[in-house]
């Protein structure tokens, strides 16, 4: 069976990772930034859901490359043949177009010319709540045939009591603890946790590790351990991350953390990255491995130090974001 898994795009590589650990995958492709990763495993559909850097998934069809709405309808035209063997003269259909890009269409217009091409072969055309969702997405000029089977997003995870207004998604969370790798006992310090997701999801992904969640919301705190409640593994903290070296030892091994990044606020939040920098050189016991994320790299970058080891680029919320690998050595100055 090929299936067609989405996911944040520049987070690609990831699903094939998780694919070949969870579903022994026999083969996997992606298109980096397209979100999109097809792959080819014997795992029933069921087995899908268990992927956490999966956002929705569902059976491949086909692909090929568009310009105009034409070769869009003409390419979804070639493998919607194979739609037919799942469907009746009872069965509802609807259509689904995702696009990404700047394009002469919207993804309206596709909807209603491949929903035309079913139409015309006497399938009932559904808007709500169909039978079968027939996905034809455009990324660019990359076009994307599949039927849906997870309609629900995965990223809505089970553990998720308290709804931060700007919740990371869970699946960038997960494929930071990837990139930091926890290694047993190790201590993981997020230092801007807010409801604890990068806490929830690296404590689901490496449970040998020790985390401290910290913020200087109690709102946030209280939101953290009711959705850090299933993970013992998680020690949460009301403070002031920038001062939180004047409180307790040197404890942290690794960071990951979403800092705030304030466009209408650069000053300050340039101020903000300089102290968390000065933080994390005074609370970590040796050179130590950090994980972020931001839209302000060059900011943080500037204003933390230490070595980049890695940057890449994600696309999330109509906004590009880039994870960052780096690290930060103790410093014993005032």
């Amino acid at each position: 069976m090929r299936y067609l898994i989405t996911t944040v795009p520049g987070l690609e590589d990831f699903v094939i990772e998780e694919s070949a650990e969870r579903l022994s995958a026999k083969t996997a492709k992606a298109i980096y930034m397209t979100g999109r990763v097809i792959v080819e495993t014997e795992a029933e559909p069921h087995a899908l859901y268990s992927l956490k850097t999966a956002e929705r998934f569902g059976i491949f069809l086909g692909e090929g490359l568009a310009e105009t709405l034409q070769e869009v309808v003409n390419t979804a035209s070639t493998y919607l043949p194979h739609v037919l063997k799942y469907l009746t003269k009872n069965t509802t259909v609807g259509i689904r177009c995702e696009r990404v890009g700047q394009h002469p269409f919207t993804s309206r217009d596709v909807e209603r010319e491949v929903g035309r091409w079913l139409k015309e072969r006497g399938y009932v055309i559904s808007l709500v709540d169909p039978d079968v969702e027939i996905n034809v997405d455009v990324v660019h000029n990359y076009v994307t045939v599949w039927i849906t089977v997870a309609k629900k997003s995965l990223k809505d995870r089970p553990w998720r009591a308290y709804e931060h207004y700007a919740s990371l998604n869970p699946i960038i969370a997960h494929a930071m603890a990837r990139l930091a790798k926890p290694a047993p006992g190790e201590t993981i310090c997020d230092l801007t946790c807010g409801g604890g997701t990068i806490a929830a999801e690296a404590a689901e992904y490496a449970p040998w590790a020790r985390y401290i969640c910290v913020d200087i919301s109690l709102k946030h705190i209280k939101g953290a351990a009711l959705n850090t409640a299933r993970y013992p593994q998680v020690d949460l903290l009301w403070f002031d991350s920038t001062k939180l070296h004047r409180a307790i030892r040197p404890i942290c091994d690794k960071y990951i953390f979403n800092p705030p990044y304030g466009f209408r606020i650069p000053g300050k939040i340039g101020k903000l990255y300089h102290l968390l920098g000065k933080a994390m050189r005074k609370l970590t016991r040796h050179c130590a491995t950090y994980v972020t994320i931001t839209p302000r790299h060059k900011t943080f970058t500037s204003q933390v130090g230490g070595e980049i080891i890695m940057r890449r680029v994600i696309y999330q919320g109509g906004l590009y974001s880039s994870i960052i690998v780096g690290r930060i050595c103790p410093t014993s100055s005032p």
